[in-house]
């Protein structure tokens, strides 16, 4: 642990597939609500640096790498009493540094599903084998719903302590389901350390929705799901069911990332199983395809879509309902800035 950390009381690491800035944002919120001078880090879609004040952005000059972690935990100033910090390593080999640098007091797992399968395996257990890696031993691990009977023996066998999620009740137990498990595990870290959680809820039920969260973007008779940032299908096809929207009647648009590569390979089944009005695929003209798995699924499902390269392009195309989907990196970020940027003005 650095030293400067060594002072700071509380000291969480949140690791896990999915919902991992969204869970940073809510106990970051909740920390400075008790009055707790806070520091946060999330890397996300857009890298921001969180202050008691608001947020900065991290501005790169080059991919993420694991040396802006340890640059931005050597700048937590002293008298700081709480930090949360996403785990941003993908390689395994590089999934314990972030728990080397904070020395965490906690960690919170969000889910274990399968994703960035060239790098950590296929399915579940690939995903477990990596991500455990990233966690100390001894320590309280405060798990998602879907962690899974064998990842959890294996924290104990460990020593460390799990912390299962505290159901949310009445208006809160009606939010839809990525929300409430977000928050069911924020209060779950609000238990565990005596804060009063019912009050806490209050403070995350109001905190904005980030640029890259769920939502629904309506103009006029078009509606946009924006479900680009879930990652993987088993999220995508939850937040697709909140929707209540008929297959048949909606567009299903995957946009791929170059550097995610497999990702499109997790997507197919779920995307070819449901009778969609039209499937479409936005991708990088720079990127070599994966042709080999495009035939293993059948060319009919693949209807690339090159001339959407741009907020404005995607204006142009966009009719009726469209379930946007896969990586938001790239136009659809630059979309949801511009809807942003739109009502701000």
């Amino acid at each position: 642990m650095l030293k400067n950390l060594q002072g700071v009381k509380h000291r969480i690491l949140v690791t896990g597939t999915r919902a991992k800035s969204s869970v940073v944002r809510l106990l970051h919120a909740v920390f400075v609500a008790r009055g707790l001078l806070t520091r946060s880090r999330i890397t996300g879609v857009v890298p921001r640096e969180l202050f008691p004040s608001g947020e900065r952005t991290i501005r790169r000059t080059s991919p993420g790498h694991i040396s802006e972690m340890k640059w931005w935990a050597s700048q937590i100033e002293p008298g700081t009493q709480a930090i949360v910090v996403e785990n941003s390593a993908i390689d395994p080999e590089f999934q314990p540094i972030a728990a080397q640098l904070i020395g965490p007091t906690m960690v919170v797992w969000t889910n274990c599903r399968p994703d960035h399968e060239e790098i950590w395996g296929s399915g579940r257990e690939g995903a477990c084998r990596a991500l455990i890696q990233g966690i100390p031993k001894g320590i309280p691990v405060a798990c998602g719903v879907d962690i899974g009977a064998n990842t959890r023996m294996l924290l104990e066998a460990r020593g460390n302590e799990i912390l299962n999620p505290i159901p949310l009740t009445g208006a809160y137990g009606e939010l839809t389901c990525h929300l409430r498990e977000n928050m069911e595990l924020a209060s779950t870290v609000c238990c565990a350390l005596g804060f009063p959680t019912e009050s806490l809820l209050e403070v995350m039920a109001s905190l904005p929705i980030d640029i890259a969260d769920f939502q629904i973007v309506k103009q006029g008779e078009r509606q946009l799901a924006a479900a680009f940032s879930a990652n993987e299908p088993v999220s995508t096809s939850q937040l697709f069911e909140t929707t209540k929207w008929k297959p048949e009647e909606t567009t299903l648009l995957y946009h791929h990332r170059t550097d995610r590569a497999a990702r499109l390979t997790t997507f197919l089944p779920w995307i070819s199983s449901l009778p969609w009005k039209q499937r479409v695929f936005t991708r990088n003209l720079k990127f070599n395809y994966f042709t080999n798995v495009l035939r293993a699924f059948g060319t009919s499902i693949i209807a690339w879509n090159d001339k959407i390269q741009d907020a404005a392009s995607f204006l142009r195309f966009w009719e009726g309902q469209v379930f946007g989907c896969g990586n938001v990196a790239g136009w659809p970020l630059d979309f949801l800035f511009s809807i942003r940027k739109g009502k701000d003005e």
